[in-house]
């Protein structure tokens, strides 16, 4: 500052007052966490198809209904396996997508196709019961449309949580992406800030097809249960992280999965697993993220 030139005056209320939140925050509700890990593959697919097979029995149990919200990568191609498990009543089975491409059912990018070639076409569900993006829409009408549909199910079979009245969902299971995505929101995006809707449009995907539909993190974090599979030796940088080191809200948006109330599991193998220090997971370090 030149010399004689007058200060600013401060015109700062005091500290903590007035200020701006950011945009990501982590809720400070409990959250049943826990890792499952499987010496294979193999093992890790029927460790999965047994957790959603106990899921749809206490569902249909609790409300006559299962409701299964499902995202596209690799996931479907662990989905086979679940057309011969004994236990799904498919009758009484939703199937969602916690995140689709705008493009046709019969596009290679659609997770409608892959789910519908590993599953779907081999299981007596109603085709009513499977809730596909709408074809042809412009994105943003096609994330008007399906959270219409969803909107329109009946609480009897898609509860509403009491704190926003978001769909509480038996059971997500989610990817991870290597930069920490999970459905379509990806890291530091306007998208995996939002606090309301259920379903929003994706224009500019980082990831391609740009043009995409996701629910929000907090239908995510509104489910019974949420799992998380991440499997084989290219997940292991990504799990890594996502569970041992804390990040600024937002960067890695995993670490915002946090089922308020609900049960988050993470379905690893060892390759997946190998860079974590479970060890040390018992000396007073915060689970499954590290303080440090």
């Amino acid at each position: 500052m030149a010399s004689g030139t007058v200060a600013p005056v401060s015109v700062s209320k005091g500290a903590g007052v007035d200020l701006i939140p950011h945009q990501f925050q982590y809720h400070t509700t409990e959250t049943d966490a826990s890792v499952l890990l499987y010496v294979t593959p193999e093992k890790a697919q029927a460790g999965l198809t047994k957790l959603v097979v106990e899921a749809a029995q206490a569902a249909v149990k609790a409300k006559g209904a299962f409701t299964l919200v499902l995202s596209g990568g690799s996931l479907p191609a662990l989905l086979g396996p679940l057309a011969s498990a004994k236990g799904i009543d498919w009758s009484k089975t939703h199937i969602f997508f916690v995140d689709e491409r705008n493009v046709p059912h019969t596009c290679p990018d659609s997770t409608f196709k892959a789910v519908q070639e590993a599953l779907l076409s081999q299981v007596p569900i109603p085709a009513s019961q499977v809730y596909a993006i709408a074809e042809g829409l412009p994105v943003e009408q096609a994330a008007t449309q399906y959270e219409g549909r969803l909107i329109s199910i009946p609480a009897s079979a898609l509860p509403r949580s009491a704190d926003g009245g978001f769909p509480v969902f038996d059971l997500i299971l989610l990817g991870v992406g290597p930069d920490g995505h999970v459905a379509s929101l990806f890291p530091n995006r306007p998208e995996t800030a939002a606090t309301q809707g259920w379903v929003l449009p994706v224009k500019d995907s980082p990831k391609p097809p740009p043009e995409r539909i996701t629910m929000t993190m907090p239908v995510i974090n509104a489910a019974k249960e949420v799992a998380v599979v991440a499997l084989g030796e290219s997940k292991r940088e990504i799990v890594q992280r996502v569970l041992e080191v804390q990040a600024l809200p937002g960067a890695l948006p995993a670490q915002l999965v946090r089922p308020k109330g609900g049960k988050l599991k993470w379905v690893l193998d060892v390759a997946s697993a190998e860079l974590l220090d479970v060890a040390s997971w018992g000396e007073g370090k915060e689970f499954p993220r590290s303080s440090f």
